[in-house]
């Protein structure tokens, strides 16, 4: 459906990016996809699987994690690292509207070497995926 994408403009070097997409499904059904397998590695990686608030997740890509927050059909909070990295945090918030539902990502506590704009495509390909499994 509709796709937006920013990085925050008054920083030169901000400290997060914002990616959403507006699918055509209510929340209800958005939460229930995401909490598959199918789901979980759409946003975490190959893999990965969400847990409940404390769950430490790997993926099969390097990625890893802990989950610190699991609203169902709210939100979703984990933070994630690669490599040796410091840790940043993501937060998926599920906006619902009648039977559509915004799925909006946050990515922040970025490192100041992280390329955002691979950020936001990988944000964006994961968002394009669950709308494909939702289809």
């Amino acid at each position: 459906m509709s796709e937006q994408s920013e990085v925050a403009a008054s920083n030169p070097v901000p400290a997060e990016v914002v990616v959403s997409r507006t699918l055509a499904c209510p929340a209800k059904r958005v939460w229930k996809e995401l909490m598959t397998k199918q789901g979980a590695e759409a946003l975490l990686g190959p893999g990965a699987e969400f847990g409940e608030k404390g769950h430490r997740w790997t993926s099969e890509d390097g990625r890893a994690g802990v989950m610190r927050t699991l609203h169902p059909i709210e939100e979703i909070r984990f933070s994630i690292r690669q490599d040796d990295n410091p840790p940043s945090m993501v937060q998926i918030d599920l906006v619902p509207d009648g039977d559509t539902t915004t799925l909006k990502v946050t990515h922040s506590n970025l490192n100041e070497d992280t390329d955002r704009l691979w950020l936001i495509g990988r944000w964006e390909a994961a968002l394009g995926r669950i709308d494909a499994f939702l289809a």
